[in-house]
């Protein structure tokens, strides 16, 4: 990945790390650091994924996803996590 587009991935990465405040994060949230400072997005990124999807009190709200999404999609990640977050949305 080169240097401009690493920096704006872990720019929008920055943007889901709000995500990870919630109450009972800390360890999700120090993975995620940890991750982005070793540039690991994509790790990353899965941390926010799965705490969204085991967390059966947060609402996600659509622009996470949408973000989520975009993510995926710049780094050319193909799973069924969006997908899991739009579900567990409207479940």
């Amino acid at each position: 990945m080169e240097a401009a587009l690493r920096k704006e991935t872990q720019g929008e990465l920055q943007f889901l790390r709000p995500v990870l405040l919630a109450e009972g994060a800390g360890s999700a949230l120090d993975l995620f650091d940890e991750f982005v400072r070793e540039h690991e997005f994509d790790l990353a990124l899965h941390v926010v994924c799965d705490f969204l999807l085991d967390s059966d009190s947060l609402q996600v709200s659509g622009s996470i996803i949408d973000q989520i999404q975009h993510l995926h999609t710049t780094m050319e990640i193909d799973d069924a996590c969006v997908q899991q977050l739009q579900n567990h949305k409207s479940a």
